[in-house]
Parts: structure tokens; C-alpha cells; sequence
């Protein structure tokens, strides 16, 4: 049998079922292992990886205008990628009575929204990034709201005063307290969804609040290295092990043995630690201090 014609401007990204036919590709072509479904009624060339940008795109293709992309959706709009790759998902809100049905890989919403609260950016309506973090500290489970906020914060998109003034200003929205009380939780110096997962479940744990990108110097003042998590007094550190790459690793270790020599205790924690039990990991921050406190106290 003879192949089915490629049309070639249908391979670059997704494209709809009313572009493929006006390309000449019919809908039982469009079901051979040639072409893959994105969404309903959005297709793409089986050669192009699905990543959040091209599920994005598709999602573009079938969104009304009146549609705010908004929560997560918004966050990485705005630079602050905070989710695991596998998820692609589309986070989209609507005014009442105007939303439409959600699909595989569109998430939808119904929001109140006022003017101040969109903007346009990469084409389509986005929540600003103050409303981004109050919907994210208001709805997302768990930790994700503050991880969200961090992000947003620490890239200077808005501020922890922002976000402060903009809970104290609404009124008759759900879950308006279980996001103000996280408030005091962010924090704008946090480098990573890791970090910011970490200080929270040293918090949670009952252990003090660390210091977030503590820097530490010698004796003489100069610059020895900045650590991710510190209880400068007690001179323990907390480092989360994200590096992937050798040379990277190769850095935070000497890093860390910098500040080792300065008599400082560096705690390195793993995706492991914090996602799987993480009590054995917060019992060894809190034996940690003990000594570190029992050592720095004066004799009677």
C-alpha cells in the first residue's frame, strides 16, 4: 500500500482536525501510527515529544478566548517550573456560565476574576502572579502552594507584601484562610521546589526555621560558600542533592567540605529522603542541633 502524504507543515507542533484537512490528510489517515492524538480534535506528528510547551500549544488551539490559563499553568508561564516533568496537565479558568467541559490534559476552573486580576502573555489570558500565588496557596495540596510561591517570589514576579495585601483585600472566596495562614511560609530566597519541600518538612517536623541561602564566611570575611538550609548559630546545615551531572556534584562537595572545615555539620538529603520516610532524616537535623547546642554551651 502506498504511504499516506506527510504534509509538512503538520510535523513542527499540534494542529487541529479542520488543519489537517485542509492540509489534504484524512481523519483515517490521521489514525495510523503516523500521527498521535493530543486532545480531542488536536493532533501531532508521532516524531514531536510531548513536552508542556506542546501540550500547551495544542490546549491553545481549542481554548475560547475568554479562557485564563491560571494556577500552575500561570506559574510556568512566568518561569516558575514546579512540577515533576511527567506532568503536563493545563490548568485553565473560566468565568461563571462560561466554562467548557474539562478533557484529558486540560484542567478547568470557574473563577470570580477581576480585571486587574489577567493579563495577556504568550498570546492567551494569564492570572498575574500575585492571584497565581493566591489560587496556588488557596487550592494546591499540601506543600505545592508555597513551592509555588517561593518560586514566584524568589524570580521577582511579585512579593510576599503583595501577596499579604491581596488576601487581606478579598473577601467571599473559598479557602481564604487556609491560604493566609501559609503566607509566613514563603520564602523569596529559595532556589528550588526541593529546597522549599525540605524547609517545610523541617518545620513540620517541629525543628526550627533554617535560613534559606545562608551565606558563610571565614573568619577574615571572605567567601567560603552559600548553603542551602543553615542554622548559622548552631553551625548545621541542610543541603539538598539535586546535581545530575558529576561536575556539579563535584562542586557541592567541596562546597560542603568548605564549610565542614569551618567546623560546620552539612546534612545532604536526597529525593529519597524527603519523599519516602523522612523520619530518620529529620531525627538526624534534630540530633545534629542537640549536640551542636550542648557543645556551644558554657560550662556551669
Amino acid at each position: 500500500m502506498r504511504p499516506a502524504r506527510v504534509p509538512a507543515e503538520l510535523c513542527a507542533g499540534p494542529f487541529t482536525t479542520a488543519q489537517a484537512r485542509a492540509a489534504g490528510l484524512t481523519h483515517s489517515a490521521l489514525r495510523s501510527s503516523e500521527w498521535r492524538q493530543l486532545l480531542r480534535g488536536v493532533w501531532v506528528h508521532s516524531s514531536v515529544e510531548e513536552t508542556r510547551e506542546v501540550r500547551f500549544a495544542a490546549v491553545k488551539l481549542v481554548l475560547p478566548p475568554r479562557a485564563v490559563a491560571c494556577g500552575l499553568t500561570a506559574a510556568w508561564l512566568y518561569g516558575a517550573d514546579v512540577r515533576r516533568a511527567e506532568d503536563l496537565d493545563v490548568h485553565v479558568s473560566f468565568p461563571r456560565g462560561g466554562r467548557v467541559r474539562p478533557r484529558k490534559g486540560l484542567v478547568v476552573s470557574q473563577e470570580t476574576l477581576a480585571p486587574a486580576d489577567v493579563r495577556t502573555l504568550h498570546g492567551v489570558l494569564v492570572t498575574t502572579p500575585v492571584r497565581t500565588a493566591f489560587d496556588c496557596l488557596r487550592f494546591l495540596p499540601g506543600d505545592e502552594g508555597v513551592v509555588v510561591a517561593d518560586a514566584l517570589t524568589h524570580l521577582g514576579r511579585t512579593t510576599v507584601a503583595a501577596v499579604r495585601k491581596y488576601f487581606a483585600q478579598m473577601r467571599g472566596l473559598r479557602n481564604l484562610r487556609i491560604g493566609a495562614a501559609l503566607i509566613d511560609l514563603i520564602e523569596p530566597k529559595s532556589e528550588s521546589p526541593m529546597e522549599t519541600r525540605l524547609r517545610l518538612g523541617l518545620i513540620a517536623a517541629g525543628l526550627p526555621r533554617p535560613e534559606a541561602q545562608w551565606v558563610l564566611r571565614n573568619a577574615g570575611g571572605a567567601f567560603v560558600a552559600r548553603l542551602d538550609l543553615a542554622y548559622p548559630e548552631l553551625r548545621v546545615a541542610v543541603e539538598y542533592d539535586g546535581a545530575w551531572h558529576w561536575q556539579q556534584r563535584r562542586r557541592d562537595d567541596r562546597r560542603r567540605d568548605a564549610a565542614r572545615k569551618l567546623g560546620w555539620t552539612v546534612i545532604v538529603v536526597s529525593a529519597a529522603d524527603l519523599f519516602g520516610d523522612a523520619s530518620p532524616l529529620f531525627a538526624e537535623v534534630r540530633d545534629a542541633l542537640a549536640r551542636s547546642s550542648s557543645a556551644t554551651k558554657p560550662a556551669a
